[in-house]
């Protein structure tokens, strides 16, 4: 696994790289390139930080297009065209890239994510306020396996101000009416994953997908930070998936 930057409008976006397959990982709110280390190990592709996240230069960033534009740039610099995995806001932003820039993607792979991302009220509020207690209510939220809340909670908290700008932009997000209205459809291979223990976006936002052309598969015993929760079964669905797209 190798770490590389790619220059984008005078920005250095870092990727973590394993093989040249041409899977596009996308984090979710206030992570990074690291949360996919799990997929990249045993399937490969690019892992992209963000602006403003992990070891990528810092950005203007106000909006789900404004991420995607830079995730454009990867995946045209790298290898032209791609398959877009994103997790939460990261799906919020391969649907973007898809409704844009179609030419661009092979495939979909939404995890976790939804065509609407309203977000808890009190979350808004507390982060900006009661740090801990509003760090402590969305990981409660995040994983059904608190086992696994210990070490998320020191990232979020030293990230805060990156989590509540995340979080607001996914608070923006809505597509929804362009399904409805027949402006949007899955006319590519598309993968939605989720965990049935998801609270953050539960089983129906993907059902939601389901309807518009997608692929679902439910992954057993998971909440939202589902490819944590269990890698294993999320890496045979997605290397299940890649089979069928020949790769």
């Amino acid at each position: 696994m190798e770490r590389i930057k790619i220059e984008v409008e005078k920005i250095n976006i870092s990727v973590l790289k394993k093989s040249n397959l041409p899977l596009f990982y996308i984090h979710g709110s206030g992570c990074d390139s690291t949360l996919w280390i799990g997929q990249l190990e045993e399937i490969g592709g690019y892992a992209i930080d963000l602006p403003n996240h992990g070891d990528s230069d810092g950005a203007e960033i106000d909006s789900v297009e404004d991420y995607a534009k830079f995730v454009v740039q990867v995946v045209k610099k790298t290898s032209g065209k791609g398959i877009i995995a994103g997790h939460s806001l990261g799906g919020a932003i391969a649907q973007m890239i898809y409704l844009k820039h179609r030419d661009l993607v092979r495939a979909l792979i939404l995890i976790g994510t939804g065509a609407r991302l309203k977000v808890f009220p009190k979350i808004l509020e507390e982060l900006s306020k009661n740090t801990d207690e509003a760090v402590n209510f969305l990981l409660d939220l995040a994983f059904a396996k608190k086992e696994l809340l210990k070490d998320f909670k020191k990232i979020f908290k030293d990230r805060v101000q990156i989590l509540l700008r995340d979080l607001n932009i996914c608070n923006r997000f809505d597509i929804i009416e362009d399904f409805k209205v027949g402006k949007l459809r899955f006319e590519i291979p598309t993968l939605a994953i989720v965990g049935e223990k998801d609270l953050l976006t539960p089983v129906k936002y993907s059902r939601f997908f389901a309807e518009f052309g997608a692929e679902i598969e439910i992954i057993d015993n998971s909440g939202h930070m589902v490819m944590l929760e269990n890698p294993k079964r999320v890496n045979e669905v997605i290397k299940r998936f890649l089979k069928k797209l020949n790769f």
